[in-house]
């Protein structure tokens, strides 16, 4: 459901809509620590290479959004270290 919300973003920068910009990756990170024993270290390197093949235009989007907002659990969590990566980028096209 993430990955399908991703395309409906609302026009006001709310920091809820950055879930819809990042959540299938949260998402796929947490599968990914579950599917090996809930080894968070699995997720954390599925979110760096999220970070590594990311295209200056999600970055640019993403920024026009305020941080994302705290909750949400492990997938709150996995959601705002993947914003603070990205934030943290400086890439061009």
């Amino acid at each position: 459901m993430p990955a399908a919300a991703a395309a409906y973003l609302h026009p006001l920068a709310k920091a809820t809509e950055v879930k819809h910009i990042l959540g299938a990756g949260a998402y796929a990170a947490r599968a990914t620590e579950l599917a090996t024993g809930d080894d968070r270290s699995v997720g954390a390197e599925n979110l760096e290479q999220m970070v590594h093949h990311a295209t200056p235009v999600v970055v640019d989007v993403l920024k026009r959004f305020p941080a994302a907002p705290s909750g949400g659990g492990r997938i709150g969590g996995l959601i705002r270290m993947l914003d603070a990566e990205l934030r943290s980028l400086t890439l061009t096209e």
